[in-house]
């Protein structure tokens, strides 16, 4: 809900806009004229994307002395449609009369109910999180207008994410147990044979992981349990697992 209490929704926008977004999308090339920048302004202002179109770059064209093509027709979609239809692209059609193309959207595969990658607050735990994420930012190049660009580098960065939270992240429940095993095996060699000044160290190491494990899990399911009522700090676990499995139990549909 926005603060006017409207309920916002994944919009779409097509038709023939009647204007080029970019002097490359006229055959004849063009400078950029107060139309222009103001169709950019209008896309950009409404937080618009114009998706990949694939089938040829212009969907109207003029014969005559010399032919003219411009791309005037287009899909103008919103975030939260991207974040629906994550691999949607527009595509040209053949035209059998007008001097139109006609256009459709079209999507790679269509996953009905899938969930998206929910940002973990226990990642910003994470030392130097904030320089991968600039990093990141940085190695995707994308040429094209201000929301077109943050679009796919916002999507770049999901991806490298993923990836990043499976391979170098890990699970915070297997590292805490290997934490756990580590500490064990060496308090049980303290009480036989005693620990090298190497060991003391490792012990102690592994103790301050821990305790950032535990921190880290703690947050992730006062995050899951959406409890932000609570300071930072207070700790009560048994109580975000009742309130996060609740959540889990409402959200389920059997099949049945």
């Amino acid at each position: 809900m926005t603060d006017s209490g409207w309920l916002v929704r994944p919009l779409v926008h097509r038709g023939d806009f009647n204007e080029i977004l970019h002097s490359q999308e006229r055959s004849t090339g063009v400078c950029p004229s107060n139309a222009m920048v103001e169709f950019q302004d209008f896309i950009n202002y409404s937080a618009l994307s114009d998706l990949p179109m694939k089938g040829g770059d212009f969907t109207w064209s003029r014969s005559g002395a010399k032919t003219v093509c411009s791309r005037l027709d287009r899909f103008l979609v919103s975030a939260d449609w991207e974040e629906v239809f994550p691999d949607m692209f527009q595509k040209r059609l053949p035209r059998p009369m007008s001097d139109h193309f006609p256009i459709c959207l079209e999507t790679t595969r269509l996953e009905r109910g899938r969930t998206p990658i929910k940002f973990e607050n226990m990642w910003l735990e994470f030392e130097g999180f904030s320089d991968i994420i600039k990093e990141w930012w940085g190695e995707a190049q994308v040429d094209g207008f201000a929301s077109y660009i943050v679009a796919i580098k916002l999507k770049f960065v999901k991806e490298k994410l993923k990836k990043w939270n499976r391979d170098v992240y890990g699970d915070i429940k297997t590292q805490k147990y290997n934490l756990l095993g580590i500490i064990n095996s060496l308090d049980v060699k303290e009480e036989s044979s005693g620990l090298t000044s190497v060991e003391i160290q490792q012990r102690r190491d592994a103790k301050e992981d821990w305790a950032k494990i535990i921190l880290m899990e703690d947050i992730s399911w006062r995050q899951k349990s959406r409890a932000l009522w609570l300071k930072a700090g207070d700790r009560n676990t048994k109580s975000f697992h009742k309130i996060a499995n609740m959540r889990r139990k409402f959200n389920f549909l059997s099949l049945w």
